[in-house]
């Protein structure tokens, strides 16, 4: 899953001069640690480096103490990130490529942020509920900055999107065209993962044999995936089929 959100994420077109000005953002980063006593984690990448921000939650995970601030050159925090149980670090990171993918189709996406809930490990081996908020923060077509915000929540909820202009709030799961795979992708996936050759799947589907590897090969780039075989491994660890 890290290496489709490299490709998307790292892997885009940034502008020659930055318009967006790195202090400013890590103001922002160190104001929400502060006022929310969150951890603030903003990215940058361009430069895949990363700079954290430690709240008084960060004390409660046994991460970081209050008021602690440190750099790390890469665009995902590992210490925090381990801390996630694995099954919601795999929905983490599938909502955050559609948030990623929503935003891109919307052009700039400053004024939109997406929310989820996760279960993330304290310091005794304990469960806390983590509400996980990421805004992107665009300059030209590319999206230059991402900021995460980790604080401690009551309960479990949908993850949605939220703009914060409008106020109006859209599950996550109602983003169709936020799919990483189509509908026909999903099933030419399953037909390879059942063994059948393009020739058995054109004559299942209906459709032309060039119109298989056509999706073959969309299936591919999509997933980030060497062949075939690692495609369907990928498809099954996302749950898309």
């Amino acid at each position: 899953m890290n290496d489709i959100l490299d490709k998307r994420l790292l892997c885009q077109q940034f502008a020659g001069e930055s318009a967006l000005n790195l202090d400013t953002f890590r103001e922002i980063a160190a104001g929400y640690a502060i006022a929310e006593s969150a951890i603030a984690v903003l990215s940058d990448l361009r430069l895949h480096r990363s700079y954290i921000f430690y709240g008084g939650f960060g004390e409660t995970l046994s991460i970081g103490k209050r008021g602690i601030y440190t750099e790390i050159d890469s665009i995902w925090e590992n210490e925090i990130l381990g801390r996630i149980t694995p099954s919601d670090m795999n929905k983490k990171q599938l909502d955050e490529l559609q948030f990623f993918d929503f935003v891109r189709r919307n052009g700039r996406g400053d004024n939109y942020f997406m929310a989820n809930t996760i279960s993330m490990r304290n310091g005794d081996g304990g469960v806390v509920t983590v509400l996980h908020r990421i805004f992107y923060f665009h300059e030209a077509s590319a999206v230059r900055y991402a900021l995460c915000l980790y604080t401690p929540t009551a309960e479990m909820r949908p993850s949605v999107i939220v703009d914060s202009l409008s106020g109006e709030i859209v599950p996550l799961e109602q983003i169709e065209e936020g799919a990483i795979l189509s509908d026909r992708e999903k099933e030419v996936l399953r037909l390879i993962d059942k063994g059948l050759s393009s020739k058995e799947i054109s004559a299942a589907l209906y459709i032309s044999i060039h119109t298989v590897s056509r999706h073959r090969q969309n299936i591919l780039e999509k997933l980030h995936a060497k062949n075939s075989s690692h495609a369907c491994n990928v498809a099954k660890s996302l749950r898309l089929m």
